[in-house]
C-alpha cells in the first residue's frame, strides 16, 4: 500500500521535531494532536506551546487532516521564529551591555585623570573635559534611543539592559527611573499575554 503521507508532511517545511500522537475511542473516533518543537530555543516559551488536535473518523481524517493543519502549522512555524529570533537579540544584548558599562566607565576614567593634570594645562584640561563630556552624553543618548527602539519591537528584556545605570548619571536619574517603569510595566503585560496564549 502506498501513501503520500510523508510527502504532504515534508511539505511543511519545519525545523526541529514534529510530534503526533494518536488516539482511537474505540467508536471510530480518532483524536490526533501534532506539537512543533525546536530544542534551539533555551530560555523562551517555544517548547511549551499547546499541541494542534484535529478529531474525527479515519475517511475524514484523511479527506481533511492536511488541510485543517497547514495554517496552524505554518502559525506555530512563525511563532517559533519570532522565538528564536528574540532569544538570539536577547543574547546579544547580554554581551553588548558590559561593553556599553566599560565605555562609560572609560569616559568616566578620562575625565577623572584631566582632574590631575598641571595647572598651565588648564585650556588643554577643559577641552579633554568637554570632549569627554560629549563622548559620556553621546553613549547616554545612543542607549536611551536603542532601548525605545527595542521597546517598540516588544524586546523588554533588551530594553531594560540597554538603559543607562542612574549611578552613572545622576543627573538624568529621575528620567532613568521613570523609563525604566515603563518599560518593566510594558513587558510584564506582555508576559501575561505570552503565558495566556501559552495556556
Amino acid at each position: 500500500m502506498k501513501t503520500n503521507f510523508f510527502e504532504q508532511i515534508s511539505t511543511f517545511a519545519f525545523e526541529g521535531n514534529m510530534l503526533l500522537n494518536i488516539h482511537n475511542d474505540n467508536k471510530g473516533q480518532l483524536t490526533v494532536s501534532v506539537v512543533l518543537r525546536n530544542g534551539e530555543i533555551s530560555a523562551t516559551a517555544g517548547n511549551t506551546l499547546p499541541p494542534m488536535t484535529i478529531g474525527g473518523t479515519a475517511t475524514e481524517l484523511d479527506e481533511a487532516f492536511f488541510t485543517e493543519l497547514t495554517t496552524p502549522v505554518k502559525q506555530t512555524i512563525g511563532l517559533i521564529h519570532n522565538l528564536e529570533t528574540y532569544q538570539k537579540e536577547l543574547d546579544k544584548a547580554k554581551n553588548k551591555n558590559p561593553q556599553n558599562i566599560k565605555k562609560a566607565k572609560a569616559a568616566i576614567e578620562i575625565d577623572e585623570d584631566n582632574d590631575s593634570d598641571e595647572p598651565d594645562d588648564l585650556f588643554a584640561r577643559q577641552a579633554d573635559d568637554k570632549q569627554a563630556k560629549a563622548e559620556k552624553k553621546r553613549l547616554y543618548d545612543e542607549a536611551m534611543e536603542k532601548a525605545k527602539e527595542l521597546a517598540k519591537q516588544m524586546k523588554y528584556t533588551e530594553a531594560l539592559a540597554q538603559l543607562p545605570d542612574p549611578a552613572e548619571y545622576p543627573e538624568q536619574a529621575e528620567v532613568l527611573n521613570k523609563k525604566r517603569r515603563e518599560i518593566q510595566t510594558s513587558k510584564e503585560t506582555y508576559d501575561k499575554l505570552t503565558q495566556q496564549f501559552n495556556d
